[in-house]
């Protein structure tokens, strides 16, 4: 799967920076998703230093999988996405977004077991996996960003959200 596989910097991520257009991307799929149902998308970025910077979100997919309490990416629509951003401006697979439409934004416990077997794939090469996870809170979401390494999943900050925003 060329361009999922990800050789990720080493270093700790201590900050997430999502761009216009990957914000763009999520919200727009927060409007018109069914909020009963998880939805969310693969992360193509780069890790610079102790930052991820997303640079593209994609969008479930026509094949996605979706219930009140799960979410599983169309495969073959990310390898799409993620073989545009990388012809694009070299972006590879960093991690995924999706919703907890009945939770708080805080990965569940299926959550932290898939992003461990993606850890562990030596197919994959992750040294670590972001997750940006968005619960939903009446008309509004809250987002949080968390970076998965070794065993631990940590909580870390999210750049780049205006400060007004319309679905946060």
């Amino acid at each position: 799967m060329p361009h999922l596989r990800n050789p990720m910097n080493p270093r700790p991520v201590i900050a997430v920076h999502l761009t216009q257009e990957a914000l763009r991307v999520i919200t727009d799929e927060l409007r018109t998703a069914d909020r009963s149902r998880e939805t969310g998308g693969i992360l193509l970025g780069h890790h610079v230093h102790n930052t991820v910077t997303v640079q593209h979100a994609g969008t479930p997919g026509p094949e996605a999988v979706q219930t009140p309490t799960y979410f599983l990416r169309d495969l073959a629509h990310a390898q799409t996405l993620a073989d545009h951003a990388y012809a694009q401006d070299h972006s590879v697979w960093i991690g995924e977004w999706h919703t907890h439409p009945t939770s708080r934004p805080v990965p569940s416990s299926r959550d932290a077991a898939t992003y461990h077997q993606l850890l562990i794939d030596p197919e994959l090469a992750f040294h670590s996996f972001i997750a940006v996870i968005l619960g939903s809170r009446g008309p509004h979401w809250d987002i949080t960003a968390w970076t998965c390494h070794n065993n631990t999943i940590a909580q870390v900050s999210v750049h780049g959200l205006p400060p007004q925003p319309r679905y946060w």
